[in-house]
């Protein structure tokens, strides 16, 4: 048990290296791009990098997500699994190449270019989660670092030293697609495995029953998250949406960090789906990540008042009063996110886009409900009511059919989510600011200590790998 919770702690910690150093360098960049480019190009590029993220699961087929999920089954073929992906994504270029003239007629600007960016980003899809799947994790870690660098020294040859302007930009990011997708090839060593002979149209069929519920899921997923900017737009207003989105900022922190460990628990829940005492480690790590989230949301809310007067100016710093419902809307939309891996792991994907299916729709109907009568907040209390329900569904589904049964340790969510009401009250209720950071601190500091216990495996696991 203990290798398994060092493993993953390994990994995770390899993938925050990883997300944390492009993190850092996409962050600096911003001034770099902000000084060359006009904000007409840059609004241009950015709209182009947000295209081609929605739609590499179209013309990929998502065919991507099959590979890592079918090339870690222990009796895997990895040579058909890849062909099959690769062959896939090869037809998906073809068809995404016939819609180029399209592109062009609907004069989409820089038509050729977007689609050499979106070819480019079928592959690295394919060959970074092949890569993670067969173990070579590092591969997979690093190729976002690789890109990042190459994007930061293109951009500074192109933008600065030829002043290029967007034609710069645009060819600075293909060219570090190229570069990260040669790293990937070379670092998984994939030419080992294609073989077309390999290829079971039966297999196939498989694969592809598997990822295509995946490509309307993730629409719904992102529909689900975002979709309540357009409520408060259309309630509120414009500013209201200002304040929303520099709120956003705060549980944008536990989102960020769930994505990292998000990458290797995927790992670990395929490794471990069929573990005779699966229920037991889906059951510690469930508990874990909660405590750890809430325990989070606390750390932001004794931080949250002071750290606001000095990171926004003052005509935004109201917006601390959406930021604590908007924390517990990122909790359970973590949480359910952790429960979609059972699915994912249990190759039973449409029941995944079932369960996101109503999260969005509850989602619609409780930020035009709440709203209109309490404002931005109710944009945060809807969702987070639509993703605890989502998690209760997945909950009750994956254990109904017998994928995974989740154990919740009910008094650790109980004293834990009161403690959290109390620091959420408190925010509104105590003036005095240096008097709520005390009362806060106190409670965060009783959250960690009723429970010590979720904290003993993981220092275990530290001792142990230390002896060794």
């Amino acid at each position: 048990m203990k290798n398994r919770y060092s493993k993953l702690m390994d990994n995770s910690a390899l993938f925050a290296i990883a997300n944390l150093g492009t993190k850092l360098i996409q962050f600096f960049l911003v001034p770099l791009y902000t000084y060359a480019l006009s904000t007409s190009a840059y609004g241009t590029v950015d709209l182009m990098i947000t295209t081609v993220s929605m739609l590499t699961p179209i013309f990929s087929l998502s065919i991507f997500d099959a590979v890592f999920r079918y090339t870690m089954d222990r009796d895997a073929d990895y040579k058909r699994v890849f062909t099959i992906g690769l062959g896939v994504t090869i037809i998906g270029l073809l068809l995404l190449g016939l819609f180029v003239p399209i592109f062009d007629l609907l004069r989409i600007p820089y038509a050729t270019d977007f689609a050499i960016m979106l070819g480019l980003a079928l592959f690295n899809s394919l060959l970074q989660n092949f890569a993670r799947s067969i173990g070579y994790v590092k591969v997979f870690a690093f190729s976002g670092v690789i890109n990042a660098l190459s994007t930061t020294l293109l951009s500074i040859l192109f933008l600065v030293v030829l002043k290029l302007g967007i034609e710069g930009y645009i060819n600075s990011l293909i060219i570090s697609s190229v570069i990260t997708l040669v790293f990937l090839v070379i670092g998984a060593q994939a030419w080992k495995y294609v073989s077309f002979k390999t290829i079971s149209i039966e297999y196939l069929k498989k694969m592809l029953r598997y990822c295509i519920p995946l490509i309307p899921n993730a629409f719904s997923w992102w529909f689900t998250n975002d979709a309540n900017r357009y409520f408060i737009l259309l309630f509120v207003g414009t500013a209201g949406n200002g304040l929303y989105a520099v709120a956003n900022k705060m549980p944008s922190i536990l989102s960020v960090l769930f994505n990292i460990f998000s990458q290797a628990w995927q790992l670990s829940a395929v490794e471990e789906y069929d573990s005779k005492d699966k229920n037991e480690f889906y059951s510690n790590i469930f508990n874990y990540l909660m405590l750890f989230l809430l325990l989070g949301v606390g750390a932001i809310l004794v931080v949250l008042k002071p750290f606001m007067s000095v990171y926004t100016s003052s005509s935004f710093y109201e917006s601390w009063r959406i930021v604590p419902f908007l924390l517990m809307a990122s909790v359970y939309s973590n949480l359910s996110g952790f429960l979609g891996t059972v699915f994912l792991a249990a190759k039973k994907t449409a029941s995944l886009f079932s369960t996101t299916i109503i999260g969005m729709l509850l989602n619609l109907i409780f930020n035009v409900v709440l709203i209109p009568i309490i404002g931005l907040n109710g944009a945060g209390l809807g969702s987070a009511i639509g993703f605890i329900i989502v998690s209760i569904l997945r909950l009750r589904k994956a254990s109904k059919e017998d994928y995974v049964k989740i154990n919740v340790d009910t008094k650790m969510c109980l004293t834990s989510h009161v403690l959290i009401i109390l620091m959420i009250v408190g925010e509104f209720a105590i003036g005095s600011l240096w008097l709520l950071v005390g009362i806060e601190l106190v409670l965060l500091i009783a959250m960690a200590v009723l429970n010590l216990k979720f904290f003993k495996v993981i220092f275990g696991s530290l001792i142990l790998k230390g002896r060794k």
